[in-house]
């Protein structure tokens, strides 16, 4: 019998196993993909360690701007209504939080999380090789009010433990050159000189290695999971599509993919995905050095060794990650009207989609569920690589003082 099993292999898994072996647990990941973050949001993200832009997505603006995402004449923002009631649930939920004083609290509260992300996948990167970089990040406001808004909300945030500067437009050219060649006008800038990037697939390949060299964890894959076993409220294993798998704790680390595991076991999460897409290219001379997230296009940069990687666009409503080519060919073409000469887009295009699972708060659900031995490492929406090593220290610590109560 394992001690701990962790379902899911992407980079919150992976860190979830981390801790947990650190902890000298005997620990399996169980997966439905070959290998690590193959399937989920891990493999094609937006590579950012975004420590200090940690904005909840529900906020007054977003509420703002909802007929223009609901008619679709926003190209980096769709929302589909769909009658499922799960998402009529979310939904409702997700606008309560959408309150000016809400959004605040919220974007403080995983403020507070990436803070204490941040020394923990330093210090990682040190065992682990994931092209990591402490290139800081410019994020981009195309108006003035954008611009305030954002010099407010960094103020409050470095309040907070955040280190965040606002730039004039030729500031911010001063601080990235390769933004003389931007596509686009923009007004200022917010600068982050601390956070950082990193391939976060790369990261989960490397650190399995490290988990079965010096941890012995076992890992198992191209298992898929049909549900949880419980009995009396208490956790009794795990039904895999070939065999029972026993446990004595389980942590849920699914993604997107998590409510449709845990309601096998009677609990019901607010997780709704939210899909987006990413190119991988070979990066040219011209590509910044610094993450560069436009705020109003809702696309980032970021240099991940010799490639750069594009992400962006967000589609809310009933889709399970179904590939959309106008969608992709959508990004590609802000991509080319943004930054034209930071990649080869003549080149090997990589393309990708993917669910972010958002709760309606924006923050990740950890910690322990009303059935005994069952544990959440989820909905941590698009800032799991961020927030990874928080979220996997508190469920290891959790699981610790459950098992030697």
């Amino acid at each position: 019998m394992s001690d701990a099993l962790v379902l899911g292999a992407g980079v919150v898994g992976m860190t979830s196993a981390y801790a947990l072996a650190r902890k000298g647990f005997k620990v399996t990941v169980v997966d439905a993909a070959a290998g690590p973050a193959e399937a989920g949001a891990s493999f094609g993200n937006g590579a950012q360690l975004s420590y200090f832009y940690t904005d909840a997505m529900a906020s007054p603006s977003l509420v703002a701007n909802l007929p223009r995402y609901m008619l679709g004449l926003d190209p980096a923002f769709r929302i589909s209504i769909t009658p499922s009631p799960a998402f009529v649930a979310w939904g409702i939920r997700f606008l309560a939080n959408a309150t000016q004083q809400a959004f605040e609290r919220n974007t403080i509260d995983i403020l507070q999380l990436a803070i204490e992300s941040r020394p923990a996948i330093a210090e990682l990167s040190g065992k682990v090789k994931f092209d990591y970089g402490k290139t800081g990040k410019i994020t981009l406001y195309s108006n003035k009010e954008g611009l305030e808004k954002a010099k407010a909300l960094t103020k409050l945030k470095n309040q907070f433990g955040a280190d965040q500067a606002a730039l004039t437009r030729d500031q911010a050219l001063e601080r990235e050159p390769a933004l003389n060649g931007y596509g686009h006008d923009f007004v200022g800038a917010v600068w982050s000189p601390y956070d950082e990037a990193g391939d976060s697939s790369r990261f989960c390949r490397n650190l399995r290695e490290l988990l079965e060299r010096d941890y012995d964890v076992d890992f198992r894959f191209c298992l898929k999971i049909r549900r949880i076993i419980t009995r009396a409220n208490s956790l009794v294993g795990v039904e895999t599509e070939t065999e029972q798998l026993q446990c004595s704790s389980l942590v849920i680390c699914l993604g997107a993919w998590t409510p449709v595991i845990a309601k096998t076991a009677g609990i019901r999460l607010p997780i709704w995905p939210v899909q987006g897409y990413s190119l991988t290219i070979p990066a040219l001379p011209s590509a910044p050095i610094a993450s560069i997230t436009d705020t109003a296009r809702k696309t980032v940069f970021c240099r991940i060794g010799n490639q750069l990687r594009v992400a962006g666009l967000a589609d809310i409503g009933n889709n399970m990650g179904v590939f959309n080519e106008e969608r992709f060919r959508s990004l590609l073409a802000t991509a080319k009207g943004m930054f034209p000469k930071a990649g080869d887009y003549n080149g090997e295009v990589n393309p990708w989609t993917g669910l972010r699972p958002v709760t309606p708060n924006s923050k990740p659900i950890v910690g322990s569920t009303k059935i005994k031995g069952v544990f959440l490492n989820c909905g941590h929406g698009s800032l799991g690589w961020t927030l990874s090593m928080a979220t996997a220290n508190k469920v290891a610590d959790e699981i610790s003082l459950s098992t030697h109560a």
